[in-house]
């Protein structure tokens, strides 16, 4: 399973109170992609937005995504 833990990052980077709206303006990504990350709903992000994530929160992509083994 893929954990996604951007809402984390974005809290401990000190972003956890700007809307969700102005930190995609300030990422250059769509808001409503954002905010599905943030939220945990299904979404497959694009590797231009994890770069600009990345390149935002100066991270590499294992901080925003996690793989973790489930038991099968």
């Amino acid at each position: 399973m893929i954990e996604n833990n951007l809402k984390e990052l974005i809290i401990q980077r000190g972003y956890g109170d700007v809307p969700y709206r102005k930190l995609a303006q300030s990422i250059r990504i769509d808001h409503v992609s954002l905010w599905k990350m943030i939220n945990g709903k299904p979404y497959n992000p694009s590797m231009d937005m994890l770069d600009k994530l990345c390149g935002f929160f100066n991270c590499q992509v294992g901080d925003i995504l996690n793989y973790k083994k489930t038991g099968a």
